[in-house]
């Protein structure tokens, strides 16, 4: 029975029954006092300030997952209206999970929290109704209800993506480097976003107040290696309000041998200090230009995220005249990075490394194709990096680099911002197939056969569905092979499929080729493997 229903009944009855019982009237006005004029509307979008959202923001599979329902309230209620909510796998389409919240009514609001947790990785829509009894006279029901999208990732491929500033229609950020209000804070903490109070290391040039410059002209060896260690130790150790997570640092870096770069050094010493007395904080680090040999061993005792600047749409070109930004991009891992096993935690060290990406200082330099280009090479060249960062200005603003706003740079610099939200989704979080470099070989079977292989790879969050390879002999097809699924695991001992297809090849060089040609759902980074062998 709808609103309308019981209203019209109400009437209906009371003017049909003069002669009635009294009881029967009481019957039918109770009825009708279930029904309360009040407007509830719920919003997902944009989803750091909607009332749909989860914590925290990139579950593992088998992590506890809170989902809060907080919708707006106008009117009074004298009751606490319902919301059903309800899971649904992406995958198969089918319902997982499924309850009703009582939500607790305050000032303009009506809440509740529900936890959930995701067994199995994969996507996941998140769907609730407000009032699914049509208990309250609703102005406006088209506005009760709303959905989002979860992912649930795969055990060992934890993401992380931080970024400098808040923007406010992004949909997958792990982390804030500069929230600095206790309003944001609390927002994004209570969404599982890691808000971190903003401070500068030591390659500030705005950081001239940090130290004592007298003491340093006096005996610079001495004034690095101590008061200036105690000088960032006791700014770095400051008490964190209530719903900070940490630190987000600038500036760190220097080239070899300069006094910034010791100065950071510096920083990096205090602050591996401060965190054997606090395990619990957490730390990103911003780190300018490529990493010298004595920096690694730092940021492993003392960050969790180190962010490396590579600003390849104006600082590249424009300051060191660039013209391969890719070889520049590479150069930030090796070798020093690399060669220190610092882009996942390793050996006890907390330690992940991302590469950082410039996305508001020359918008109108910024094509959207490159942009992408750019991170499926950075996704090539380092498939284990578990996330991106960003460098933003903030609430849509750019330039500060010669650059002046216009209508059309603010659609593009949206667009910028819109297109990188996206890629973090394509690139880490859904499956991610691809055939790696050396993906592709043969071996002679026991019959004295051929048989070729494809090491199919999936460096996403979740578990692919079916993939279908093509293989190749001299340009010819030889045949077509697939894999039911390709497990997004913590490394390649548990997130490949090997496919593999009997061939004939008589003795001779051979050119050997395999294509992914279907892989419906998952992302495809690099589709083809070549190799060339000589069979006697």
């Amino acid at each position: 029975m709808g609103r309308q229903t019981i209203a019209e009944c109400s009437q209906v009855r009371v003017a049909a029954t003069d002669n009635a019982s009294r009881l029967v009237f009481l019957v039918v006005l109770s009825i009708t006092a279930l029904v309360q004029a009040a407007e509830l509307s719920i919003t997902s979008e944009p989803y750091l300030t909607g009332g749909l959202f989860i914590n925290p923001a990139l579950p593992i599979e088998g992590e506890k997952i809170s989902v809060t329902v907080r919708a707006t309230l106008a009117g009074t209620l004298q009751f606490d209206p319902e919301a059903k909510l309800e899971i649904l796998s992406r995958r198969t389409g089918k319902k997982v999970a499924e309850h009703r919240l009582f939500l607790q009514r305050g000032e303009g609001i009506a809440e509740a929290t529900w936890n959930w947790t995701g067994h199995t990785n994969g996507m996941y829509t998140v769907r609730v109704q407000l009032d699914p009894n049509e208990r309250v006279d609703d102005t406006d029901p088209t506005n009760n209800s709303a959905q989002i999208m979860v992912p649930v990732l795969a055990r060992g491929r934890a993401l992380h993506f931080p970024w400098y500033r808040e923007e406010p229609n992004t949909r997958w950020v792990s982390c804030v480097t500069s929230a600095n209000e206790p309003e944001r804070q609390k927002r994004l903490a209570e969404r599982g976003i890691k808000p971190l109070q903003w401070q500068f290391g030591g390659l500030n040039w705005y950081g001239n107040h940090y130290y004592d410059r007298e003491a340093f002209a006096e005996d610079p060896e001495a004034y690095v290696s101590g008061p200036l260690v105690d000088t960032f130790y006791e700014m770095y150790k400051t008490p964190q309000p209530e719903h900070v997570a940490g630190w987000g640092i600038d500036e760190t870096g220097g080239y070899p041998g300069s006094w910034q770069e010791r100065f950071s050094m510096a920083s990096m010493q205090a602050l591996a200090r401060v965190r054997k007395e606090d395990t619990n904080l957490f730390v990103a680090v911003w780190h300018g230009g490529g990493v010298r040999k004595e920096t690694p061993q730092y940021f492993r005792d003392s960050v969790d995220l180190v962010l490396l600047e590579s600003y390849v749409w104006r600082g590249f070109p424009e300051d060191l005249g660039t013209e391969d930004i890719y070889q520049m991009i590479r150069d930030r891992l090796d070798p020093f990075i690399r060669g220190s096993d610092m882009i996942l935690p390793a050996y006890g060290n907390p330690c992940h490394t991302l590469i950082g990406i410039d996305l508001s200082e020359r918008p109108d330099r910024t094509d959207l194709g490159e942009f992408e280009q750019v991170v499926r090479f950075i996704r090539r060249i380092c498939p284990e990096m578990r996330g991106l960062c960003y460098y933003a200005h903030g609430d849509g603003h750019y330039g500060g680099y010669g650059l002046d706003p216009s209508p059309e740079m603010d659609l593009h610099h949206r667009e910028i911002l819109a297109t990188a939200d996206q890629l973090l989704f394509e690139y880490y979080i859904n499956p991610c197939l691809t055939l790696m470099h050396e993906s592709l070989w043969i071996r002679r079977t026991r019959g004295n056969e051929w048989e070729l292989t494809a090491a199919v790879s999936n460096i996403g969050g979740i578990d692919s569905g079916p993939v279908t390879i093509e293989f190749y002999v001299n340009g010819e097809k030889a045949g077509i092979r697939s894999a039911s699924r390709v497990p997004a695991g913590p490394n390649r001992n548990h997130n490949r499929a090997l496919v593999k297809m009997p061939v004939k090849l008589d003795p001779g060089t051979h050119r050997l080729e395999a294509r992914i040609i279907n892989a419906t759902g998952s992302t495809v980074l690099d589709p083809t493997i070549r190799c060339e062998r000589f069979i006697d």
